[in-house]
């Protein structure tokens, strides 16, 4: 089993893994170049103002100067670490779908609505047995409250907040005080530790496949 730092270590590893490399910028100098003749083996003699007019006046100067080349770069095209990035996306594909969805949704920022849907449906497959026997209603209830739990499990897990405060969940539920206590609260955690659960399993997996 891993500890906190191993699963901090491999969210950390999904999210580069997808993250798009950052150009590298070339800030060039505005200061023009100086006038200079240092290098002319044939320069008039006199001074600065005079051998400028008169170069400025000759067909054709000599200048010796070293061979300019453009800065060596490397033959690879890619960065080494994108092998490593490579294996970890093939990696995340080999798992099972929930393992995948919820890993691409929540750490690679996936913006493909089967990621997002993939792991409310995953959350909804572990949670529904234990609510029993409830009505229509509240069963489609819970179904949109697993929606809720997977976006706000994300942002806990990628910034610490949280991104459904309980007083929203209630007023969003339209329930009282009373029975948000009674009832909707402890389906809401129970959301929580189902996710808490999935978590931990799909990065084990991807940390077995890959470490």
């Amino acid at each position: 089993m891993l500890g906190a730092q191993e699963l901090a270590f491999m969210r950390r590893t999904v999210f580069y893994a997808h993250a798009k490399p950052t150009p590298r910028r070339v800030i060039e100098s505005e200061v023009a170049a100086p006038y200079d003749t240092s290098r002319f083996r044939d320069r008039y003699k006199g001074s600065a103002s005079d051998r400028r007019e008169a170069e400025m006046r000759r067909e054709s100067t000599r200048v010796t100067v070293s061979q300019t080349r453009s800065r060596p770069k490397s033959s690879m095209p890619l960065p080494p670490w994108a092998f490593d990035d490579t294996k970890v996306i093939r990696a995340i594909a080999t798992l099972p779908e929930d393992y995948q969805h919820w890993l691409r949704y929540a750490y690679a920022d996936s913006r493909e609505w089967c990621d997002e849907q993939g792991a409310s449906v995953a959350l909804w497959r572990r949670f529904e047995p234990t609510i029993g026997s409830v009505q229509d209603k509240t069963r489609k209830t819970c179904k949109g409250l697993a929606h809720l739990a997977v976006q706000c499990h994300k942002s806990r897990k990628n910034s610490g907040k949280v991104a459904h405060p309980p007083a929203r969940i209630q007023q969003l539920l339209g329930v009282t005080r009373a029975s948000w206590d009674k009832r909707w609260c402890p389906r809401w955690s129970a959301m929580h530790d189902i996710m808490n659960q999935l978590d931990r399993e799909a990065l084990e997996a991807l940390w077995r496949i890959t470490g």
